[in-house]
């Protein structure tokens, strides 16, 4: 699946331009009278994205363009150029099987076209989960974005939260307040939670918490049902409202996602962000 199937008709017309071919008077010329005529062919598509800019396509294969240049010399008499030189290349992000569709109109490829954004936002969600360093740097850039750094620190016997702490920035206040690039120490909201009910009785072997050497933020003694209450308002004051093609504007960051996530979802205070 590599050709944009609205790129493979725009390149025919712009092969015809280029070399002077008269194709509204060739007796295939009815073919390419519109787009909707040129998907009477019923074109087998599906939806991805591109794994280089990230944006989605609707695609069809190589082998289904010489499908249509044989359907032309069959019924025409006449050898069609495959005009791969103008058409627009794909390089799929997705390698799993795609539903597969068959596009005969303009209204079938209308609705195909109408999920595009939700393949781009699940392919984005994707690459940001999987530390894609270009896809982050764009995040980082387009300086509208919330990003919330958080950790926890866990009991290695019962799992119990032990200690939260994060950074955040909202990057789209500091850019309209003038304050780019930010200043970690002025420009970060930072905080460091201690579980009161755990500090200096419950210790970790393996991994040795120092809950009263915290380098980043002041420390704050609470009580263990405080604590998801805490999350919950820091969570909500940073995130916007999402759906399945617009994704909010909190960005998760953190060095083991596997734990994060499964702590927030027992606090009861997890939301969908990219990571």
């Amino acid at each position: 699946w590599e050709w944009d199937l609205h790129g493979i008709y725009s390149a025919y017309l712009g092969h015809f331009q280029s070399y002077n071919i008269a194709w509204y008077d060739r007796s295939w010329g009815h073919l390419f009278a519109s787009f909707d005529s040129f998907l009477n062919f019923k074109w087998p598509a599906v939806v991805v994205t591109d794994a280089r800019t990230g944006r989605g396509h609707i695609v069809t294969r190589q082998s289904n363009i010489q499908s249509f240049v044989r359907m032309i010399r069959t019924r025409f008499g006449e050898t069609m150029p495959m005009a791969n030189e103008n058409m627009t290349g794909v390089v799929p992000y997705e390698h799993g099987q795609r539903q597969l569709r068959q596009i005969s109109d303009v209204n079938m490829y209308k609705k195909l076209h109408n999920t595009l954004p939700a393949a781009v936002l699940a392919a984005l969600r994707s690459r940001v989960k999987h530390g894609n360093p270009k896809e982050i740097q764009r995040l980082w850039q387009r300086k509208d974005l919330t990003f919330l750094a958080l950790d926890f620190e866990w009991s290695e016997k019962s799992f119990v939260t032990l200690e939260m702490g994060y950074a955040a920035i909202r990057s789209a206040h500091l850019e309209a307040s003038g304050v780019w690039p930010p200043v970690p120490e002025s420009n970060y909201r930072k905080g460091h939670y201690i579980v009161s009910d755990y500090v200096d009785k419950v210790h970790n072997r393996i991994a040795p918490t120092f809950p009263w050497d915290y380098a980043w933020g002041e420390s704050q003694l609470v009580n263990k049902t405080k604590l998801p209450e805490i999350l919950q308002a820091l969570i909500t004051s940073l995130a916007t409202p999402d759906s399945e093609s617009t994704a909010n504007a909190l960005v998760l960051v953190t060095h083991t996602p596997a734990g994060v996530l499964e702590r927030l979802q027992e606090l009861k205070s997890y939301h969908r962000t990219y990571s």
